[in-house]
């Protein structure tokens, strides 16, 4: 959480201690999460192959939901493209299913431009959106390689952005190079984000215009709420939400500003960050071949994180001893 109080003294405070008040239904929901029963609904098989457009040229063989199905499975099992196709054709085979399944040149061509969240169109977002950005490690040879060819690491580096609801459920994600700075991801996020929301939420990293401008163009109604720099003026109108936002800050301060306007909410996307890196085994880095299939690979990969999160929450009561009361909080 942002602007502690009293940072420089906080080592004294003591450690906070919960107790699982749900551990019985905890331990049977982590049980479940190694169970690997798959299915594929009436709906699906009825969509796998696409409809006609009555386009020039051959059509598609699979249809978008097909392809991503596949990428979702190959991340869930650690699968290279060669085995996600066998995996395939050994479910279809025991579900004894009349469909296809696309062969491994397929997937990885088709999860260029695919259009992404296709399987995540059921849920119901909530009313706040929350943006943050972490950054992701990729490999180039092995050590063996190196020092055999004496080649160089050739390591760099990816940024992931994601936009998370109060429910933290992941609503869109872009993968970008390193100089792609914050501000300039807002604009893709939001056009993945199809259904209306009250209130947009970042860090400072995303103080300035073309973000306001750029929520304000996507939703005209909804509050921004961003920390201004302590070095930060009103504009010349002096009617911006963010004019509002320093004048409060300089009457009220930092602290009051945040509790006002829901800002301490944002460490749901630092949650999710957080909860992307330590399932997904980070430290592993990337794996696909090329950029453009590395961006799908992330965003399968927070998609999968963010439907296994309703696999098990841990609620759990936080004891105050100086307030003599009991807080719940809830663990994913």
């Amino acid at each position: 959480m942002p602007y502690k109080r009293n940072q420089s003294r906080r080592h004294k405070i003591e450690k906070a201690h919960y107790k699982v008040t749900n551990w019985p239904e905890y331990n049977e929901a982590l049980r479940q999460r190694g169970d690997i029963t798959i299915w594929f609904t009436e709906e699906a098989l009825a969509t796998w192959r696409p409809a006609k457009t009555g386009a020039r040229g051959r059509p598609q063989e699979y249809s978008d939901l097909a392809i991503e199905t596949a990428l979702f499975i190959r991340q869930v099992f650690h699968l290279p493209l060669r085995q996600t196709e066998g995996f395939m054709n050994s479910l279809s085979r025991i579900m004894k299913a009349t469909i296809s399944i696309p062969d491994y040149s397929s997937i990885s061509k088709r999860s260029i431009s695919i259009p992404m969240h296709v399987l995540s169109q059921a849920m119901e977002p909530g009313s706040l959106v929350i943006v943050d950005s972490t950054g992701l490690k990729v490999y180039g040879k092995d050590e063996w390689h190196q020092e055999k060819h004496d080649v160089p690491t050739r390591r760099t580096w990816r940024k992931l952005h994601l936009a998370i609801d109060e429910h933290h459920q992941v609503l869109a994600c872009v993968l970008t190079t390193p100089d792609v700075g914050d501000p300039s991801a807002v604009a893709d996020l939001l056009t993945q984000i199809v259904t209306p929301f009250e209130t947009f939420i970042g860090d400072g990293a995303y103080d300035g215009e073309p973000v306001s401008q750029a929520v304000l163009n996507h939703q005209p109604n909804a509050q921004v709420v961003i920390p201004p720099h302590k070095t930060a003026v009103l504009s010349t109108a002096g009617d911006m939400q963010r004019d509002h936002h320093i004048q409060v800050i300089a009457q009220q301060g930092r602290l009051a500003w945040q509790k006002i306007t829901g800002y301490n909410l944002r460490n749901y996307a630092e949650l999710a960050v957080q909860r992307y890196k330590h399932f997904r085994q980070y430290h592993e880095g990337a794996s696909a071949a090329t950029a453009e299939n590395r961006g799908m690979d992330q965003c399968v990969r927070t998609e999968q994180n963010d439907q296994s999160r309703y696999a098990g929450v841990r609620e759990s009561l936080k004891s105050s001893e100086h307030r003599g009361a009991l807080l719940k909080f809830s663990f994913h």
